[in-house]
């Protein structure tokens, strides 16, 4: 039975013996990783950026910084630094569309994976030795996907997990759009499914105010958008990011319109779905800023049978009761206003036949409406004549602003 036993492990092992090697390998061997810096008038930021990807890689991967026509420093700093030598440094002229840059990347990278970023990031020590334990997985269960950093902003600690920074280097793959530009399968334009990493992070201040007016990045972004909708007039993701990257140098027309056609062209597509929830959370802050209430509950409505789990569908719900609220609280005060002056005899009520109590809560609603001049003001003359004492309840929220304003 012993023998029998034996020789049935035997033969099962012999089976299994390929894909147990094969596992093996992708467990001990190393992931070797062409990191690609795009760059361009940098020098601001450059220094950090390559300082922080040469301290966290190792021996098997390379560093390309890709310069698409710098007239500062940025060149300059990188040739200065010790570690100049173990970076390839290649300067392509600027041709309008960042796909042709990352593309160009692709084709003169030599490593397995390639991870794409920009000159204003800066990757967390780390996340270089993350990453690799992560495509190790996805090698070994031979999973088709890009993959994608965690993008932290500084502005708002804001984190994106949807930026295709990471691709396979297998000649499958481009990047297409000029900007904004996502990964596709080169053969029928399909984009890529994509996995999102916590562990791999980059930190990126390239959206401060100061950066974007000085680089005129809102100008550029729309303009190059606009190109992208001519050419893909049915992509709702353009759309999208036009109206996004537009906001507040478009007009406001423009804007609604094209948050519209976001909507209209996502249709029930399941590729398009975050660019809709995004739309129509905008559309719900347009149509408020507009005064617009009814058609702001109707995006609401459409918002949440498209995704009720979305934090934008509790944030929206609650501003826009307030909102009500704070239209009652006017509607409140009108009442009271009018009251009193059709209403100037002696009362003889239970709470004070001069009317106080209606002017101390016509104080209150004041002050819940941001009316504080007024409200203190109405205060003032009712402490004055004897009906209670208020500036005691205000001395918590002076403490508060002192603290809070310095």
């Amino acid at each position: 039975m012993t023998n029998k036993i034996s020789e049935h492990i035997k033969l099962c092992s012999e089976g299994l013996r390929e894909k147990v090697e094969k596992i093996k390998e992708f467990i001990t061997e190393d992931i070797g990783i062409s990191i690609i810096v795009l760059s361009k008038n940098e020098e601001r930021c450059i220094k950090r950026c390559v300082d922080a990807i040469m301290a966290d890689i190792c021996s098997d991967d390379e560093v390309i910084v890709i310069d698409t026509g710098s007239n500062d420093k940025t060149l300059e700093i990188i040739r200065n630094r010790e570690y100049f030598r173990k970076i390839r440094i290649l300067e392509k002229k600027w041709g309008g569309s960042f796909s042709e840059i990352r593309n160009f990347g692709i084709s003169i990278s030599k490593k397995e994976w390639i991870f794409f970023v920009d000159a204003d990031e800066t990757i967390e020590k780390g996340s270089i030795s993350n990453l690799k334990r992560n495509l190790k997985e996805i090698n070994m269960l031979y999973i088709d996907v890009v993959c994608c950093p965690a993008i932290v902003n500084i502005e708002g600690k804001h984190v994106i997990q949807t930026a295709r920074r990471i691709i396979p280097n297998n000649g499958k793959i481009e990047y297409f759009g000029k900007i904004h530009e996502e990964p596709k399968y080169i053969e029928n334009k399909r984009p890529c499914e994509f996995i999102a990493f916590d562990n791999v992070i980059l930190h990126h201040d390239g959206y401060m105010k100061s950066v974007i007016l000085e680089k005129n990045k809102q100008q550029r972004n729309i303009t190059l958008l606009k190109s992208i909708i001519e050419e893909e007039p049915d992509n709702p993701r353009w759309f999208y990011l036009y109206s996004r990257d537009g906001k507040g140098f478009i007009d406001n027309e423009s804007y609604k319109e094209n948050l519209l056609k976001t909507i209209e062209f996502s249709k029930d597509l399941e590729e398009f779905k975050e660019y809709k929830v995004r739309a129509l959370s905008d559309l719900i802050e347009y149509y408020l800023s507009q005064g617009m209430l009814e058609k702001a509950n109707q995006t609401l409505k459409n918002l949440k049978s498209l995704e009720i789990n979305v934090s934008d569908v509790l944030f929206w719900e609650i501003t826009i009761n307030l909102i009500v609220m704070q239209c009652n609280y006017k509607k409140f005060i009108e009442k009271i206003i009018e009251y009193k002056k059709e209403h100037t005899a002696v009362e003889y009520g239970s709470l004070n036949s001069n009317g106080f109590h209606l002017d101390y809560l016509l104080s209150r609603l004041f002050f819940n409406i941001r009316e504080y001049e007024k409200s203190f003001s109405i205060f003032n003359k009712l402490e004055k004549v004897g009906f209670g004492d208020y500036k005691k309840d205000y001395y918590s929220l002076q403490e508060s602003l002192k603290k809070y304003l310095g």
